[in-house]
């Protein structure tokens, strides 16, 4: 079974070439499954109005050069050749939304009930056993698509798989555009639907290989992921990997996670299963097969606490025996991927201050982005780490590129850290000039902004310096928390409040109240000069966060929002942090009680047995 399940993740770890969604699409007559119905008032543009009715329309299915529809009674038809522009309908056709445990799924229940119960032995009874040669000689008897098609036609003497596969081997003879030619005349030949209707058939009790032989060979040959013809064989390689997923190899279970990422399919049952095989058998495991499994996480946006928390444990234990390199690599996907391990952070700190020799220019940069995007910093080592680090550049500092000079002293920045030699060298005029005449001109001026933000409000030698002339940025869009609004104004009232307050830096407020100094009164809201606010007002911002600005599974703040709630208190504001996701899941009476906890001191109640989590 280890090499079958081999050869399995071999073969679909070549699905990564796929077909992007079509906007014109020729209509020619498929017929997939009852050829003898046809509808003669078809009409494609009530068809696409309709589009959206889940209940009442049909179901569509494109097939590169092909419009398939599939009906009630499961029936498949098109008439006539026409061209019509199909529009963007990602939320039915995209592959990541389309899950195989949806009750959208193509294929119904009972009849993946059959697959499981079902042999070979039912096919070989009324198909002749084919031999391994088969579809090495229709590739050689024939010198095209069409070809092999019409052998089909003729008499379908083995099973659909010799016939995918010999037009892929033909196919990879050809030049592009003899290809591009050829895949039209395969899309509008009769027998296509049929054998695209008897693969379907066959993959209910295709053995492994061949099952794989086939998928391999309809994405190759131009089919999109979201065709029912793909989703079936995709269904049946899943619902089969999983019945005998205990025959996997751990290194089985590793490449998995590859091989999904290559077809861009988020299948959480198998990738749930891959965890736990992963962190069961992970001693030994190498580093850069853990980097991989790292990598395809963050591109199937699949977070799983227990196997980055395993992963990192296991590094952490074995630090010594490690490159630092591979170290550096790890930490920079858990940085993306928004996951904290303090444990493993906290010994990389330490070997950068006990063997400061360790750093060069390839890692400095990526060092100081872990830690300031993941806001890792205490103070009792922060000061000497940040110290080390920035002797560390200062030593490359006529090497370094003006990009990573200034990642470097944003990172620093935003650990409220203000190293001289460097942010001198950075504020020289060729340099900012060239920053903002690069191709990534947007993203420096976004850093060169956070730069000028923290040389004004934060305590540091450059206070006094005039500002920079930067080009403003765009604004970014405010998404309204209505939820928070109506439990304000229930709590304090519309005149008490005031709602996607601008203020300097572009920092953005969701909420501003005004408060007495011991927080025990809200003040009404009137638009006065807030340049230089009274004495006897505390002014309150409320922020509503969503889950991305915290490390993964935790409520410590990342970089820029604890960067932002650190401004926020120079400004005279007093912080309140409201969790989007947990604001919506409280009923209005209990959303009510827990603001006016955050809001009002504990001297406001009559009694000291709030529990208050305000953020400071």
């Amino acid at each position: 079974m280890n090499h079958r399940a081999g050869s399995f993740l071999w073969n679909l770890r070549q699905l990564h070439t796929l077909v992007t969604t079509i906007r014109t699409v020729r209509l020619y007559s498929l017929e997939f499954c009852r050829p003898n119905i046809v509808y003669s008032h078809w009409n494609p543009r009530n068809l696409l109005n309709n589009f959206d009715n889940g209940v009442q329309s049909s179901i569509r299915y494109l097939v590169q050069d092909s419009l398939i529809f599939k009906s009630g009674d499961d029936s498949f038809q098109i008439k006539g050749i026409s061209t019509v522009t199909v529009p963007a309908v990602d939320r039915l056709l995209c592959l990541r939304r389309l899950s195989f445990d949806s009750k959208h799924s193509p294929v119904p229940d009972d009849d993946l009930k059959k697959m499981n119960e079902a042999t070979y032995e039912d096919v070989l009874i009324k198909k002749p056993k084919p031999t391994p040669n088969k579809c090495r000689e229709l590739s050689q008897e024939c010198n095209s698509l069409v070809d092999v098609l019409d052998k089909y036609s003729e008499v379908p003497r083995y099973l659909s798989n010799n016939y995918l596969s010999a037009m892929w081997s033909i196919a990879k003879r050809m030049s592009e555009d003899q290809k591009r030619f050829e895949k039209q005349l395969m899309f509008s030949h009769p027998s296509f639907s049929q054998l695209c209707e008897q693969t379907m058939r066959e993959a209910k009790v295709m053995p492994f290989n061949q099952l794989l032989f086939s998928l391999h060979a309809v994405v190759k040959l131009g089919i999109p992921q979201n065709t029912l013809l793909v989703q079936t064989l995709l269904r049946v390689v899943q619902m089969k990997a999983l019945r005998d997923f205990g025959k996997f190899s751990t290194l089985n279970s590793q490449h998995m996670f590859e091989v999904l990422a290559a077809m861009n399919h988020h299948s959480v049952l198998l990738l749930n299963e891959c965890s736990k095989m992963v962190i069961d058998n992970i001693h030994g495991c190498p580093l850069k097969v853990l980097i991989n499994i790292l990598q395809s996480c963050r591109e199937l946006r699949y977070y799983n606490l227990y196997l980055f928390k395993g992963i990192a444990d296991y590094v952490a234990t074995t630090f010594d025996i490690w490159k630092l390199k591979h170290v550096i690599s790890l930490l920079i996907l858990f940085a993306n991927l928004g996951f904290r391990h303090t444990g493993l952070m906290d010994l990389l700190k330490k070997k950068v201050i006990d063997e400061p020799d360790c750093l060069n220019i390839k890692n400095i940069v990526p060092i100081l982005h872990v830690y300031s995007s993941l806001n890792h910093f205490y103070e009792c080592q922060a000061q000497e780490f940040l110290k080390v680090m920035a002797s560390a550049v200062t030593v490359y500092l006529y090497h370094i590129s003006s990009e990573n000079l200034l990642n470097a002293v944003c990172s620093f920045c935003m650990m409220n850290h203000f190293p001289l030699v460097l942010i001198n060298q950075l504020l020289q005029k060729d340099i900012i000039n060239e920053l903002l005449l690069s191709a990534d001109m947007k993203r420096n001026v976004g850093k060169l902004h956070i730069l000028a933000a923290c040389l004004k409000l934060d305590d540091n030698p450059f206070q006094n310096t005039k500002d920079l002339a930067l080009p403003q940025l765009p604004s970014t869009p405010l998404y309204p928390n209505a939820k928070v609004a109506e439990v304000l104004s229930s709590l304090l009232g519309e005149k008490y409040f005031s709602e996607n307050v601008q203020l300097p830096h572009k920092y953005h407020i969701d909420f501003e109240i005004r408060m007495d100094t011991k927080r025990n009164q809200v003040l009404p809201f009137s638009p006065v000069d807030l340049s230089t606010p009274a004495t006897n007002i505390q002014r309150v911002a409320v922020l509503c966060v969503p889950k991305s600005n915290y490390c993964l599974d935790s409520a410590h703040p990342r970089g820029f929002l604890a960067m932002k709630m650190r401004h926020l208190k120079v400004m005279g504001f007093h912080v309140i942090l409201v969790n989007n996701w947990e604001m919506e899941k409280l009923e209005k009476k209990d959303a009510v009680k827990f603001l006016k906890t955050q809001i009002y001191s504990s001297e406001a109640f009559p009694t000291g047995g709030v529990n208050l989590q305000s953020t400071h």
